[in-house]
């Protein structure tokens, strides 16, 4: 989105005038399908995270538990509510054609991926900086009153180190893809990615949190391999006849139903916390894949309707507006869930279950509601961190933009790994220290943060 049509939601004036606005910032060559699906696939994933943290009171003390852990017949439904792959799809697309704008303006490299890198992390780094020292002294102070842990909201991290490392890799991956070797590079790296998989459920090598390292690869190949199909879908290279594209579903469903139901796979396609369980997405899995499959298949099939649709003024000034805010509502969405469930619960507002059962499912359009309006405040307080400021000073140099978003990337596995070692929160202060060094290395921004 562009920064005139972030200001347009602060802007005074009735929702007409807001609607008109929006329409008249909107470049006319835009694809506004590709917003939606991103901004669609968004809220998924912050409704299906706010459900799937269950707190419940069998003996009468509130304990909170996972619902694919102690409801596992539930774990069918990470088929649907798994829609990252949708995200990295987007991505591939957007991305080529970023990076392909910016070729014909003369930009270097290094200064696309300090560009974009810069526009990644900004919005991140804000929220470590209010969340790290805030978690370690809960952990001083009041770590046994809650009952669930700050910690948790640094769970959406992992995305922003995944698609760092894939956003950075862009220039290669189009190159790539613009010598016609897009299939054989995704059948390359599934293939390898299907070697890591094989390792990984023999148990091969030690174990990092709850998974082998072996499978530790996958994080990029599977990744890589959906933004190559993005790559493709911008240059029309995916099926465009309603043929191809539910061949593309069928092919993928195939797949899965081989895979989960007679080659060993599991069927969860998230991580089921607090368990040791296999799972398709930490690391990805090629079983993931063909999900990801599946998904293009009905993303391409409904961009026809979708984008006619699309052309209602009004239904463009909504998805514009969350689009512009799309990466604050990710990363500060599991802040509303653990500020609001850990008040509630020691306030004793709401009558918790003993299990999941009926009355607690009737509780959730409750819970999901306050949630979203917490975070409506939280988005409207730094929200404007998203909109991102020119890297300043010297032209970038290569070197430091790639150790800056090393310094950056491995802050953030360094907090993701504190989620499932159980260390202690005060640690990950020094990870919050690399983060932002990483960061000042990348743009030499350390005084225009907060501006």
């Amino acid at each position: 989105m562009s920064a005139y049509l972030k200001r347009q939601a602060n802007d005074k004036g009735g929702p007409g005038g807001l609607v008109e606005r929006v329409e008249a910032a909107t470049d006319q060559g835009r694809d506004r399908y590709l917003d939606f699906v991103r901004v669609a696939a968004i809220l998924m994933v912050i409704v299906g995270h706010w459900v799937v943290r269950v707190v419940i009171a069998p003996e009468g003390e509130p304990e909170a538990r996972y619902l694919l852990d102690i409801a596992p017949d539930w774990q069918w439904a990470s088929l649907i509510w798994q829609v990252m792959p949708l995200i990295f799809l987007v991505g591939g697309t957007l991305n080529a054609k970023s990076w392909r704008r910016a070729q014909s303006e003369g930009m270097a490299r290094m200064a696309w991926v300090q560009k974009r890198a810069i526009r990644l992390l900004r919005p991140a780094m804000v929220l470590l900086f209010v969340l790290i020292p805030l978690w370690a002294l809960a952990d001083v102070f009041v770590a046994d009153a809650l009952v669930i842990d700050p910690g948790i909201a640094l769970i959406p991290l992992w995305f922003i180190a995944a698609y760092l490392a894939v956003m950075a890799l862009t220039p290669f991956t189009l190159a790539i893809h613009e010598k016609g070797w897009s299939v054989p590079a995704i059948v390359l790296a599934i293939a390898l990615a299907a070697g890591a998989d094989g390792l990984r459920w023999a148990g091969v090598g030690p174990v990092v949190g709850t998974q082998p390292l072996v499978g530790l690869p996958n994080f990029l190949l599977t990744w890589v391999a959906i933004q190559q199909l993005g790559h493709m879908w911008a240059d029309d290279r995916l099926p465009n006849t309603p043929g191809g594209q539910i061949g593309m579903v069928l092919a993928g469903g195939s797949a899965l139903i081989v895979l989960i139901g007679m080659a060993g796979w599991p069927l969860t396609m998230v991580p089921v916390e607090g368990t040791d369980l296999p799972n398709n997405a930490a690391p990805p899995t090629v079983a993931l894949f063909a999900l990801a499959i599946v998904q293009t298949g009905f993303a391409l099939m409904a961009q026809d309707p979708m984008r006619r649709a699309l052309k209602h003024p009004v239904f463009w000034t909504v998805i514009a507006l969350l689009g512009a805010r799309m990466m604050t509502l990710f990363l500060w969405h599991q802040v509303a869930m653990v500020v609001v469930t850990n008040i509630a619960v020691q306030m004793d507002w709401v009558p918790l279950t003993e299990t999941v059962d009926a009355r607690w499912w009737s509780q959730q359009p409750a819970w999901v509601l306050v949630f979203a309006i917490v975070l409506a405040g939280l988005v409207f307080a730094v929200g404007r961190f998203e909109q991102t400021k020119a890297p300043h000073g010297k032209s970038p140099n290569g070197p430091a933009t790639l150790w800056g978003i090393g310094m950056a990337g491995g802050g953030i596995a360094g907090l993701l790994w504190l989620g499932v070692a159980e260390q202690p929160p005060a640690i990950a202060l020094s990870f919050l220290a690399l983060c932002l060094a990483g960061y000042g290395v990348l743009g030499g921004l350390w005084g225009r943060l907060f501006r």
